[in-house]
């Protein structure tokens, strides 16, 4: 019999406020870096980069009002912080929303999801 155990979940904060319609995260972390070719190796390696951290979140909306509404974050593009804590680990970047996509559709939920994008960041 394989050993069952536990899986950890993920919980979303932004700007100290908790996501609790969050239905689903991403987090992608990027170098940045380039790579460098050259004639006598092909591919020599890399050259480092810009690291970023790109979240996007979905929510599901609920009909008395949106959870959080990302339209004044991205009009003014405001720094917001996010922490996503999964797996007994916290990560946490500062950066701003650069997106958002309302849908809605028959028989499927109302869900609003937004793309963060900010510098690099570590899971402590």
């Amino acid at each position: 019999m394989a050993n069952l155990q536990q899986y950890s979940k993920a919980v979303v904060y932004v700007n100290s406020l908790l996501l609790s319609e969050e239905a689903s995260v991403t987090i992608k972390r990027t170098s940045g870096s380039q790579p460098v070719k050259t004639v006598a190796k092909g591919y020599a390696g890399e050259s480092p980069g810009s690291p970023m951290t790109e979240i996007t979140v979905s929510n599901a909306v609920p009909s008395a009002d949106f959870e959080l509404d990302p339209g004044p974050y991205l009009n003014l593009v405001e720094i917001v912080e996010v922490t996503v804590f999964a797996a007994g680990r916290t990560l946490t970047v500062k950066g701003s929303i650069i997106d958002d996509n309302f849908s809605h559709a028959v028989d499927s939920e109302a869900k609003l999801e937004f793309n963060f994008r900010g510098g690099p960041g570590s899971w402590q």
